[in-house]
């Protein structure tokens, strides 16, 4: 049965670290086909081709939470997954850029902070949930875009097969992917 128990886990090293380092958007339509699942862990082997575009939110800025929606009345389950991050220096080009983000269905790839990422959306795509625009009161205040973009999904998000940050840079084992700007 697909619902039982496989494993359990110990406690672990204490050597974890928080937050999201970086944001990496695709439109959604470049993912319908193509993203391969590994064997039996499930990460991600293959993506198509296609070009994502890197943001990289100031520092502790960024977040990643995935909520899980069980009703034991309906009988059902969802995932809801959220990334929210900032940036800054309000200009043109940044406020046509949000609002693509605005108006597009994305998958949304999370680099945590540990050099982990994620897929969010793979199944149902992401979408700008919340944001704000803002130039603070004070000049120490926020002078920038707050972005939060919230996928729902009926599995948890997945991982990428796992880059070496020593020698590669990240996505540099998935040689259909452009990334925008470059590393």
């Amino acid at each position: 049965m697909a619902c039982e128990l496989t494993t359990g886990f110990t406690l672990a090293c204490l050597e974890g670290i928080g937050g999201v380092k970086e944001v990496l958007i695709g439109n959604y339509n470049d993912f319908t086909s193509g993203i391969a699942y590994g064997g039996t862990d499930g990460e991600v082997d293959a993506l198509p081709t296609a070009t994502i575009y890197r943001y990289v939110p100031f520092r502790n800025s960024g977040s990643y939470i995935e909520t899980v929606n069980k009703n034991l009345e309906t009988g059902t389950l969802s995932f809801s997954q959220e990334v929210k991050w900032t940036f800054g220096k309000l200009n043109q080009e940044k406020r046509n850029e949000f609002l693509n983000v605005a108006k597009a269905k994305m998958i949304v790839f999370i680099r945590t902070n540990d050099d982990q990422i994620l897929l969010v959306g793979a199944g149902e795509g992401a979408q700008l949930t919340a944001g704000t625009v803002q130039s603070g009161a004070q000049k120490a205040d926020l002078m920038g875009y707050q972005v939060t973009v919230t996928a729902e999904e009926l599995s948890p998000a997945v991982h990428l097969e796992p880059y070496n940050p020593a020698t590669e840079v990240p996505f540099g084992n998935f040689a259909l992917i452009t990334v925008s700007p470059a590393y």
